[in-house]
């Protein structure tokens, strides 16, 4: 039955797209047919907006966040439709002015989708989506003052005779902004939602223009033009009835990745820069207004480039960690704890002291990951690094040498030191057992040490020396400690 559900609400789409020309073949404009045809459009946006809902809640990530503000986008179409079917019940000539503002504008909405990174993977909306819609409610309240009251005073139309062309441009570059989003998307579910809005706003600006500009403008409810309305409605439905979420492939090219970001933040200029331009007509009658609606634009903007900024900043900690950090233990990967012992040798041949290296080996981890699986595996070094972590020093480094290797570097450590703290990190691993959901496994660690007592000592030569000393240890037995004195070679 859920397979045949898009089926079902198609065939339902073009029922009542049916029934209306039916309506208006049988009725026309009386009351009857002004009637019928108001309820058919407003059965169809009540659909659209249902069908709109199960395309959110059955996608994930970004296509999730997509969805959802369209379905915000046809509630705000769908109710002005209702405010509309309510001045026909109760007689009224016109609608308010705020309902025909949500007519006219009720695609700013839709359009919010454009400030929406496609690489983003979160499902829930986040301060920039909320500064974004301040922005928008911003330029809803200009377009109010700059496009709908100037209409009312010179004309009585919806839009004066000298504001129906930016009007028109306005849909015009919306319409070009999802089809240039889609292209450049490098994700299947990005693709395909910008695509399907891109052909859903050509067929509502072209009605827009049609009305306006052609004979809609002067015809009365129950016309042949309000076909093309509901047709309006049932593109777009059955755009979401079709909807296949996408699984969540990426494909992994960073400059397109950069790119859309990039895109992103440009298209986030957009409310800002017609608020801007509106602003400026609007500061010809009422300068207070004009001056309230920038200082909240421009306090919005700028929160979002700190917001941006701030992102950033933690992007590039978190790159930089995991360039330095084991991912599945957090310590220092085999890179970072290298750079960590060039740094000591350093530091101990300026002031004669000495540094020393623990070559750390867990005993028998194949025989772990064999009898248990590898995610136990992984769980066993995960928790092996919390125990040796209890017993270092608070300046002493540990990172993750390779496989089930690690390696410490004790600064300030003679042989007797470092021997020492090696065989306390021995006996502590050994003497607590690591829990894991099938219970406890006992795990022994052999330990290999060496120590750079003098200032020529190499990295190479202590590592050298710490490896083959570890090796000692495994062929003494394992769970044991071992030393070796690296051999200058460089005399």
């Amino acid at each position: 039955m859920r397979r045949r559900a898009p089926e079902l609400i198609i065939a339902l789409a073009i029922a009542l797209w049916l029934a209306h020309v039916a309506v208006i073949g049988l009725w026309g404009t009386t009351p009857r047919g002004a009637l019928g045809s108001d309820f058919i459009q407003l059965t169809l946006g009540v659909i659209l907006v249902s069908v709109t809902a199960r395309a959110a809640n059955r996608s994930r990530g970004v296509e999730r966040r997509y969805w959802s503000i369209a379905a915000v986008a046809y509630l705000l179409l769908v109710s002005a439709q209702f405010l509309s079917v309510s001045q026909d019940l109760l007689a009224r000539a016109t609608l308010p002015l705020w309902v025909t503002l949500f007519f006219s504008f009720w695609s700013v909405a839709l359009g919010m989708t454009l400030l929406v990174d496609p690489e983003s993977s979160a499902e829930q909306f986040d301060a920039l989506t909320g500064l974004d819609f301040v922005q928008g409610i911003l330029f809803l309240l200009a377009a109010y003052f700059y496009f709908v009251l100037p209409s009312r005073s010179q004309d009585g139309g919806d839009l004066a005779n000298n504001l129906r062309i930016p009007y028109i441009i306005y849909n015009v570059l919306l319409t070009c902004a999802f089809f240039f989003r889609s292209a450049l998307a490098t994700t299947a579910g990005a693709k395909s939602f910008l695509r399907r809005v891109g052909l859903f706003m050509s067929v509502s600006c072209s009605v827009d223009t049609l009305y306006y500009y052609g004979p809609g403008e002067s015809l009365r409810t129950g016309a042949w033009f309000d076909v093309l309305w509901s047709t309006v409605l049932v593109v777009p439905l059955i755009a979401s009835a079709t909807w296949i979420p996408s699984e969540e492939t990426k494909d992994e090219n960073f400059r397109a990745a950069a790119r859309n970001q990039l895109l992103t933040q440009l298209f986030a200029l957009i409310f800002p820069v017609l608020i801007v331009l509106m602003s400026l007509r609007i500061a010809e009658e009422r300068i207070s207004l004009a001056a309230a609606i920038l200082l909240v634009s421009f306090g919005c903007s700028s929160a979002r480039l700190l917001l941006t900024q701030k992102r950033l900043l933690i992007a590039q900690e978190a790159l930089r960690r995991e360039a330095t950090h084991d991912g599945l233990t957090s310590v220092w990967n085999h890179a970072g704890i290298l750079g960590i012992l060039e740094r000591e040798l350093l530091r101990a041949q300026r002031e004669g002291s000495s540094v020393g290296v623990m070559m750390i080996d867990v005993d028998r981890f194949k025989t772990i990951n064999d009898s248990h699986g590898h995610a136990a595996g992984d769980a066993v070094l995960k928790a092996l690094v919390h125990e040796v972590t209890q017993v270092l020093r608070s300046y002493d480094s540990l990172g993750r040498y390779g496989g089930e290797e690690f390696l410490v570097v004790a600064p300030g450590c003679d042989l007797a030191a470092c021997q020492e703290l090696a065989e306390r990190v021995r006996s502590h691993v050994s003497d607590h057992p690591i829990r894991l959901q099938r219970g406890p496994i006992e795990v022994t660690v052999s330990v290999g040490v060496a120590v750079s007592a003098d200032g020529n000592t190499s990295s190479g030569q202590l590592l050298q020396s710490a490896d083959a000393a570890l090796y000692h240890a495994k062929d003494s037995g394992r769970n044991r400690v071992k030393s070796l004195v690296p051999v200058n070679t460089s005399l």
